[in-house]
Formats: structure tokens, sequence, C-alpha cells
């Protein structure tokens, strides 16, 4: 067993002379959302070289996203978190949304949920504590089974109970342990590559925003 977590964000831009396609959900018409965010993203002012991790998705993989692209989100995210006080970067102070995707022998198997971010790394982590069962990935977020030498993820008792997007085939996905805990540790060192990133962009444009990457991967200042 191969195991992968990827770090994702999300990119999402609306414009009202490009129409949304007239069918979904996107992991089924993938195609046509891909082609859309596209267009979208490029009005938007991001590349025409900024490609989805997985088809017709709004997520991107962090370190496959070029420093002009990278710019773009961090302005956009200082809009998106601007308070009524219109504080600017001190409104910053939640990460990106997105999180990671669980891959397995080759096949992407959870994808992050509503609401969840780069923040959620805690939660993986948190995952080799035998002492802690809680797990959140967004909502709707898998029970946690733990063995000896196995993590269980049920999804089918899941607290909050919604639909999975995109669906998981499995109601149980079982991984072993540590093989789960060196994909953390992967994942780890794609963050501290991003966040080295966030903190060259910000001294290169003059953002001038204090604890750039701790804020924007971890949610903490």
């Amino acid at each position: 067993m191969i195991i992968e977590l990827i770090p994702v964000v999300e990119i999402t831009n609306y414009d009202n002379d490009i129409p949304l396609p007239p069918n979904g959900p996107y992991w089924e018409y993938s195609e046509d959302w891909e082609n859309y965010h596209h267009q979208t993203n490029v009005e938007a002012g991001y590349s025409k070289d900024l490609k989805s991790y997985s088809k017709g998705s709004s997520l991107y993989q962090i370190n496959n996203i070029s420093d002009a692209d990278l710019l773009k989100l961090i302005q956009k995210e200082i809009d998106v978190q601007q308070s009524e006080d219109n504080l600017g970067i001190e409104d910053l102070v939640s990460p990106f949304y997105g999180g990671y995707v669980l891959k397995i022998d080759g096949t992407n198997k959870y994808f992050p949920q509503c609401c969840s971010d780069l923040g959620d790394i805690e939660e993986w982590n948190d995952l080799l504590d035998d002492e802690e069962n809680n797990f959140y990935m967004g909502h709707p977020s898998p029970r946690i089974i733990k063995d000896t030498n196995t993590i269980t993820f049920d999804f089918l008792n899941s607290e909050i109970q919604e639909n999975y997007c995109p669906p998981i085939l499995a109601d149980l996905l079982t991984v072993d342990k540590e093989k789960l805990a060196k994909a953390i540790q992967e994942a780890k060192k794609e963050l501290d590559i991003f966040a080295k990133k966030l903190i060259k962009i910000n001294g290169a444009e003059n953002l001038n925003i204090p604890n750039i990457e701790k804020i924007l991967v971890y949610g903490n200042a």
C-alpha cells in the first residue's frame, strides 16, 4: 500500500459574463467544469498554466502554483477576510481553504470537504495519537477507528450525515498507521516549501504581512 497526502488549496472565481456549466456535479462533467474554472481564473488574473489537481475541481496542489498565481491568491484572501473595519492585512487570520487529498496506490480516495483548510494538517497529525479519536477535515468527516497498527476511516457513520463530494465508494477505508505517518511527514515537507514561498513573495512584493506563513498555512500567528 502506497499512501500519499496531497496538500491542496481552493481557488474559485466567478464571472457574470461566463455562464456556469449546465450540468453537474463536476466529477461527472469534469471537462465542462475544468473549462469553466480555467476561463474564470484567467478572467480574474490568474495564469493560463494554472491546472487543477483533479479535472473539474477547484483544488490546486500547493507547490504547483506559480509565484504570480500565489500572489493573486494572497491578495484575494486579504479581500475575502476583510472585516467591516477594513483593517487590511490585520484582518488576515485564517489559513487557505483546501486541505489534503488522501491518495492510495495512485487513486484519490478522500478529498477535503466543505470548510476544510490547510491548518487541518494538525487533524491528520492527531490521528497518530492513540488518545485522540476526533478528526475533522471539513463536513462531513469520518468516524475514526484505531487499532494497534491501523487506522480506519468510517465514512458511513459520520457524525454529520451529509454526502461526501466527490462520493466515497467504500464505507470503510483502513490504512497502515506507519505508512500514513510517513505520508503526513511528506505533506509537512511540502507545507514547509510552500511557507518559504509565501515568505519570499511577502518580501518581494512588500506586502508586509507579519507571520504570513503561520497564518495562511497553519492558521496561527
